[in-house]
């Protein structure tokens, strides 16, 4: 054995060392916990869907109760101690007792003071990507490896919320319909939502009167305006929760041709060409004269063909062949990130799927392709400004945007922002943004810049792209925190002063 060789050979044995320890602690905690994780085997590879039914008032507490166990889930290490649930609950009407549309939720316990911690909703974008992305990829304990393993993550908005990972709508994800049939609107999509949380919070009884916040970004944004509109017209009666504001990040809220027209940004960020930024810059006139015409289909095919790629063509979208990028996120990631393409393997393995309640038979995302054609034709174009105005007139927003983003440039979800009438449009327009530094520290480092004005706290973070948690989880998660405080302030009594009796 050489001298050189031997600083490797101790590194690889330390490697193993230390993870036989974890794994050791991890079988220790679980040993500590109830109930027991059970151990998978090949001869066990089956598993159904948990389908739980909590879909009228009149359910008794003990069976309540039962779903409740049944859905207790043993994650995997290095979670095993985490208190999760999840399982499959009906969207359908109550009055139609055929129930056929199910939403996958996946439901993680904050550690510490759970019973003290708001609600948070998790919406993923896409249309019709699992929100189990955001939990291995983003923000979730549990992070996800260039090499398909888990780690326990440090920045993790558990540690400020219980947190509902919720695959949404009905065809993303895990979520299913018996019979194929998928929501095409915003306004169907807001009415499941708001279905599932009420029967959510029967088998969850302790979250009833709980500060609730809603969060998504991208498509999901969209989601969760939809669904925040309908909450504030509930009554407590009606959804015993107390909705306290909504997180947008990297939002689709603003007409989708007035915010993806990236030649620009590309142009200037060496991307393009003057030649290309001509070509892709002409290519939205053209899908902009298809949606003035109605002719929607064929304009969500164009936008398709020119970025998106839903599946209309199997070719190479006109921003790959231009730029030569084979993912659109961010202008310093030229292809999916290897921990992407890992989370899609484990996600997709039988005995993951068997730990939360899933049909091994079942695929990951395995029918976004039709979901997203059906919201590229039946909502893509649609105008939902003057809801975002209304939501943003009565509860806090956090709104933030990717510095590096290429499907949605910063600079265009600010002029679009600075467009929108609301009651702080004026002191918007005049506010100061301040730079953001970590722990308020400028020797920690900047994290972007910040605007607070009224109901709203707007964020730009720096070297954010498309997938603003996934590049900048620490940021995003301390961001989150900054909006807590926001929000706390905001609902705080004025102080009383003492007056002088003269």
């Amino acid at each position: 054995m050489t001298a050189a060789s031997r600083p490797c050979i101790f590194t690889t044995i330390l490697f193993w060392a230390l993870a036989i320890a974890v794994c050791r602690c991890c079988d220790s905690e679980a040993k500590r916990s109830k109930p027991q994780c059970p151990t998978f085997r090949k001869k066990d590879k089956h598993s159904e869907d948990l389908l739980l039914h909590p879909t009228n008032d009149n359910i008794s507490m003990e069976s309540l109760d039962a779903m409740r166990r049944a859905s207790r889930v043993c994650l995997p290490c290095p979670g095993r101690n985490l208190e999760a649930y999840s399982g499959f609950i009906p969207v359908d009407n109550a009055e139609d007792q055929s129930y056929s549309s199910y939403l996958f939720f996946l439901h993680i316990k904050s550690e510490k003071n759970s019973d003290k911690k708001p609600l948070l909703l998790w919406l993923q974008g896409g249309p019709g990507k699992s929100a189990l992305y955001g939990q291995f990829l983003e923000n979730g304990p549990l992070g996800m490896t260039v090499l398909g393993t888990l780690y326990k993550r440090r920045h993790t908005l558990l540690k400020q919320f219980n947190i509902i990972y919720l695959d949404q709508p009905v065809g993303a994800g895990y979520s299913f319909d018996r019979h194929n049939k998928y929501p095409s609107s915003l306004e169907e999509l807001s009415v499941r939502l708001i279905r599932f949380i009420r029967r959510f919070l029967r088998i969850f009884y302790e979250y009833k009167g709980r500060d609730f916040y809603i969060a998504g970004e991208s498509y999901g944004a969209r989601s969760a305006v939809g669904m925040a509109s309908r909450l504030l017209t509930r009554t407590p009666e009606e959804l015993p929760l107390r909705f306290m504001g909504v997180m947008l990040g990297v939002p689709f809220v603003f007409p989708i041709l007035q915010i993806i027209n990236s030649a620009d940004f590309l142009y200037c960020t060496g991307l393009l060409d003057e030649e290309g930024r001509e070509l892709f810059s002409g290519r939205f006139s053209m899908i902009q004269k298809l949606v003035s015409s109605k002719q929607y289909l064929n304009a969500a095919g164009l936008l398709s063909e020119t970025i998106f790629n839903l599946g209309f063509q199997g070719e190479q979208t006109l921003f790959s062949n231009l730029t030569g990028f084979l993912d659109h996120a961010s202008i310093v990631s030229p292809q999916k990130r290897r921990e992407v393409v890992a989370y899609y393997v484990y996600a997709n393995r039988w005995d993951f799927k068997q730990r939360i309640h899933v049909n091994i038979s079942r695929t990951l995302d395995g029918t976004r392709q039709e979901l997203a054609k059906q919201f590229a034709v039946n909502d893509l174009f649609v105008n939902q400004r003057e809801m975002f105005a209304s939501v943003l007139n009565r509860t806090a927003v956090l709104f933030y945007t990717g510095q590096l983003d290429t499907l949605f440039p910063a600079v265009k979800l600010y002029e679009s922002f600075k467009m929108l009438q609301w009651r702080g449009s004026e002191m918007f327009k005049e506010a100061q943004r301040v730079p953001w530094y970590r722990n308020n520290k400028p020797s920690l480092g900047l994290l972007g810049y910040l605007k607070k004005v009224d109901t709203l706290m707007y964020a730009t973070v720096l070297f954010g792209g498309h997938h603003i948690s996934l590049d900048c989880t620490a940021a995003v998660n301390e961001l989150y925190d900054h909006f807590l405080k926001f929000v706390k302030s905001r609902n705080e009594p004025p102080p009383i002063t003492q007056q002088k009796i003269s």
